[in-house]
């Protein structure tokens, strides 16, 4: 049988032998190349998908059914794709082309792409009478996901529209993500936070893609929630998981088949918020190899406890840095402070003796004799006496502005100098991709998250000035990192950071 593609067309089945449409006349050889054997689906909301035959070939065509610019754009940004993408996880695509059916001078636009036979996880799982698949299974399926969405994300694509059905299991039980149509580049204006078009799939689509504003993390969401489907059997919209009144999935109820440690990096990938998902595909692949490692690990050696109370760090091997490494970290980081604040203050008294300013403003040294005293005092001004003495010399100024501003205003300039340079020391190393002020790196610590990621910069801020509890309390907070469970200290606890050893 032969079908004609018209959308209007009366009876659009016709014997093999037909060249024409016998109801509406219309060709039936797309192109001379394809002919229509079947419909395989019209519920794709933008396009119908069929089956073709080129010669002995079987292969799929998708039919787009809406005219609008903006559909015919993202349809055909849907062929560049797959067009690009060479996956044996992603179908591959044979060619684009328009299609005039008779008496109609608007086109079809059409897309032929590789036939994969299969079946997808969604009907996978009904046949299977949705019992949740094993934690082996998911795990390697997830890799292979991931591996996929690698290949789109490296070529600046995400997906938009991950789920179950969307997913093809073949036989050989490689996965494949098919269903390119809603697939964004990522630019300049989504980079930037700017709105795009709102497609998604309920329960998988993430809140910011559904209010316009998908990004490459959104995927991680769809991801996540794809293999909370295949680990509980439950759509995620399903009353059995989903408490709406408190917008909560509480799936892990459901998902006992599997370790606590990967129910947590399945948290993580869908964590409502963009900034706390993984950062790029690549974390998520690098931490689902430490995943795997620390769950194999754990098989071997039954009786090393699963870490059950773990909540969002199942990607964190148990590598937390102690006590001594901390001090040994923290004393290369005082002396590297101490002298880039003397190198900071000698370039100030230089410019301000060179520049004359001293004379003219009528400024003495002050408390310091001279000027090799006053950068000295810069590199005081990183230690606990930078925030002691300037809280002394700034309550002399309300008593006695006049001789503070001849006497002392050097002297608490040069400490705020030093002070000001160890802040930003720490804030601004911790929270960069070093995730470490030099010290760390030295002795191999990074700082990171409850999930191992690296810190904003406003955690690394909040952290900072946390620190200051440990020192003020004769540096007790500090010393909780020698016999808490994670080696944490004080302002860790505050902050919600970690300092682990590097791999």
């Amino acid at each position: 049988m032969s079908l004609c593609i018209n959308p209007v067309c009366p009876q659009p089945n016709n014997a093999d032998i037909n060249r024409f449409c016998q109801a509406c006349g219309s060709e039936l050889i797309l192109i001379n190349r394809y002919r229509v054997i079947r419909l395989l689906s019209d519920k794709g909301g933008f396009a119908n998908t069929y089956e073709v035959q080129e010669k002995e070939t079987l292969k799929v065509l998708k039919v787009l059914t809406q005219n609008h610019p903006h559909a015919i754009a993202l349809f055909q940004q849907e062929a560049q794709v797959l067009n690009e993408l060479n996956h044996p996880g992603i179908p591959k695509g044979e060619g684009y082309f328009t299609y005039f059916i008779r008496n109609n001078p608007t086109p079809l636009h059409c897309l032929v792409m590789e036939k994969i036979e299969g079946v997808d996880l969604e009907e996978y799982l009904h046949q299977k009478q949705y019992k949740p698949i094993d934690q082996t299974l998911a795990l390697e399926w997830l890799e292979q996901l991931v591996k996929i969405l690698s290949k789109v994300h490296h070529h600046h694509f995400f997906h938009r529209d991950i789920k179950p059905s969307n997913i093809i299991l073949k036989p050989t039980g490689q996965l494949v993500l098919i269903d390119f149509g809603a697939v964004r580049q990522v630019t300049q204006t989504i980079l930037a936070g700017g709105q795009n078009t709102r497609l998604f799939t309920s329960g998988y689509a993430p809140p910011e893609q559904e209010k316009g504003y998908a990004v490459q993390q959104s995927d991680f969401f769809a991801l996540g929630r794809t293999f909370v489907f295949l680990l509980t059997g439950k759509d995620p919209n399903n009353s059995d998981i989903y408490d709406f009144q408190h917008n909560e999935l509480k799936w892990r109820k459901l998902a006992t088949n599997i370790d606590p440690q990967f129910a947590d990096f399945i948290d993580l990938l869908m964590a409502d918020k963009v900034n706390q998902r993984p950062e790029t595909i690549d974390i998520v692949l690098k931490n689902l190899k430490k995943l795997k490692k620390e769950l194999h690990k754990s098989v071997k050696s039954p009786s090393q406890p699963l870490n059950p109370q773990a909540t969002n760090q199942a990607i964190i091997p148990h590598n937390y840095a102690g006590f001594w490494l901390r001090v040994q970290a923290a004393t290369l980081d005082t002396v590297i402070v101490m002298m880039i604040a003397a190198i900071a203050g000698s370039l100030l008294v230089n410019y301000l003796i060179s520049s004359g300013l001293l004379a003219h403003w009528a400024i003495k040294f002050g408390i310091v004799s001279n000027a090799k005293a006053l950068i000295l005092s810069s590199a005081i001004g990183t230690t606990v006496l930078g925030y002691l003495i300037p809280l002394i010399l700034s309550i002399f100024c309300l008593f006695n502005p006049t001789v503070f501003l001849h006497q002392y205003s050097l002297t608490l300039v040069s400490l705020i100098l030093g002070l000001l340079i160890k802040w930003l020391y720490f804030i601004l190393l911790e929270s960069s991709p070093l995730k470490a002020t030099f010290g760390k790196l030295i002795m191999g610590l990074v700082v990171c998250d409850r999930n191992g990621q690296r810190i904003s910069i406003g955690m690394a801020n909040k952290r900072y000035w946390a620190k200051l509890l440990s020192t003020m309390t004769l540096y007790i907070g500090f010393m909780l990192s020698g016999w808490t469970k994670k080696k944490r200290a004080l302002h860790d606890m505050i902050a919600g950071t970690l300092i682990m050893k590097k791999d």
